[in-house]
């Protein structure tokens, strides 16, 4: 009924990634802090008040 390779794969690589963890938190929050910084610039060049 389940397909417990597959399961076992997932299981496999998710456990694999979490030595590296603090790493890629790290990434992903800077990659969200750019990103909210880039949108809200673009924003303020096209005349919106920027939110403090």
């Amino acid at each position: 009924m389940y397909n417990w390779i597959v399961q076992d794969a997932i299981v496999a690589f998710v456990n694999s990634l979490k030595p590296d963890f603090p790493r890629q938190e790290m990434l992903y929050q800077n990659g969200l802090t750019d990103l909210a910084s880039a949108l809200s610039n673009l924003l303020t060049a096209l005349g919106y008040p920027p939110v403090s």
